[in-house]
């Protein structure tokens, strides 16, 4: 099975779209209203609760598995010792992808 991204990975993507999107609200309402204050406002309190839903939002997105690449062998559990049947499928998917002959 895939691992999913860490929760580090996540809250930095979370913060670096944040800072993005934000500074466009920002923009945006000030091309409109001409008041920097009220921008600043609007995007203040438009930074943390878009932060936190796009955090979750995310964080769902990763349990979906639609789209997402899995490598071959990734259902073998490699946290015990692999008995000789687990190595003789990684040999046979290696075969297949080519890795060996």
């Amino acid at each position: 099975m895939e691992k999913p991204e860490r929760h580090y990975r996540s809250i930095l993507k979370t913060i670096s779209w944040r800072l993005l999107a934000t500074m466009t609200t920002v923009a945006i309402v000030y091309f409109f209203t001409k008041e920097l204050a009220l921008s600043l406002g609007i995007g203040a309190i438009e930074v943390v609760s878009k932060m936190i839903l796009y955090y979750f939002h995310e964080r769902i997105w990763n349990l979906i598995t639609l789209g997402k690449w899995s490598h071959p062998l990734s259902y073998i559990n490699l946290d015990k010792n692999l008995d000789e049947k687990d190595k003789e499928i990684i040999r046979e998917n290696l075969k297949e992808l080519g890795y060996i002959e």
